[in-house]
């Protein structure tokens, strides 16, 4: 089994190693890029997985109440951390469930785990808009849910699902190019986690402060949330436990420079850190986590 999920992991870190290398490669603005991958490709796969493995209101039940405990650890931990409490709070909670966390479900446990993954992901874009800048600068933001086109294609998707509409009865010319867009959005959406790094300025100081932030996410904060996942259905636990163990997301960046921009140097750093090592991390998770729940 190890084998396999390093063999599922590998793809994925090979095609951002790729959008890496053309970043360093050339200069030029992704502001574009990006903008396609937040606003088309993102939106795309979302509304198509939602639409076709309707979540229960259990599933975001279930999900909203582990993530919420896992918000709670994360903030309790980042009480410990004097120095740069701000970046081990949000670092622990902002993971890339969604550009990384994809394509390694889809690999290991097929269509029904990427769509309880995208469920996921929802929570985890909630939760990132509002609770945590709600107890980083002190005010809810709840207008940030609003600016995310993530939302929009999770509720269209589900509701064309409940009513009977799926995006299948397009029709013929229309849907192949729907499902073209759908193929090529997790490979987009990888060479652009990719290009993102590329553009973080690393700060090599502070190795100690990086060894706690690289243990604590990719490591104890799965471990400690390990006993929640017996609460959920099998497929539902592997799911959950494997997007906790996914590394930093990108946007964790910007969610430390609206607050502390001189931060956002040692972010970036995490941010790659935590990518390089969950090469290894992810692999023994999925061996683990498929030895416990079949």
């Amino acid at each position: 089994m190890i084998y396999q999920a390093f063999g599922a992991v590998l793809p994925s870190f090979i095609m951002m190693f790729v959008g890496y290398i053309y970043g360093k490669l050339f200069k030029e603005d992704i502001t574009l890029f990006n903008k396609i991958a937040t606003w088309l490709m993102a939106p795309i796969v979302t509304f198509a997985f939602m639409n076709d493995y309707i979540p229960t209101a259990g599933v975001l039940l279930r999900y909203g109440m582990g993530f919420s405990v896992m918000f709670a650890i994360s903030f309790l931990i980042s009480r410990l951390h004097k120095e740069d409490r701000e970046i081990f709070f949000t670092s622990n909670v902002y993971v890339n469930s969604g550009y990384l966390g994809y394509p390694v479900l889809m690999a290991l446990w097929g269509e029904r785990a990427l769509a309880l993954g995208v469920v996921y992901s929802f929570v985890n874009v909630f939760v990132g808009s509002t609770l945590l800048p709600a107890l980083i600068r002190g005010k809810l933001e709840l207008k940030n849910i609003l600016k995310l086109p993530f939302l929009y294609a999770i509720i269209l998707g589900w509701g064309f699902g409940i009513a009977g509409i799926s995006y299948k009865q397009l029709p013929a010319g229309v849907l192949t190019a729907f499902n073209w867009l759908k193929e090529m959005a997790i490979p987009f959406l990888l060479l652009q986690v990719g290009l993102g790094i590329s553009r973080i300025k690393f700060e090599t100081s502070s190795i100690k402060g990086y060894s706690f932030v690289v243990v604590e996410r990719l490591l104890l904060i799965p471990l400690m949330l390990l006993p929640i996942a017996f609460f959920f259905e099998p497929l539902e636990a592997k799911v959950f436990l494997l997007e906790c163990a996914m590394p930093i997301g990108v946007n964790s960046v910007v969610v430390i420079g609206a607050f502390k921009k001189e931060l956002v140097p040692k972010a970036g750093m995490t941010v790659a850190l935590t990518t390089l090592f969950s090469l290894v991390t992810l692999p023994f998770w999925a061996y683990v986590i498929e030895r416990i729940f079949g």
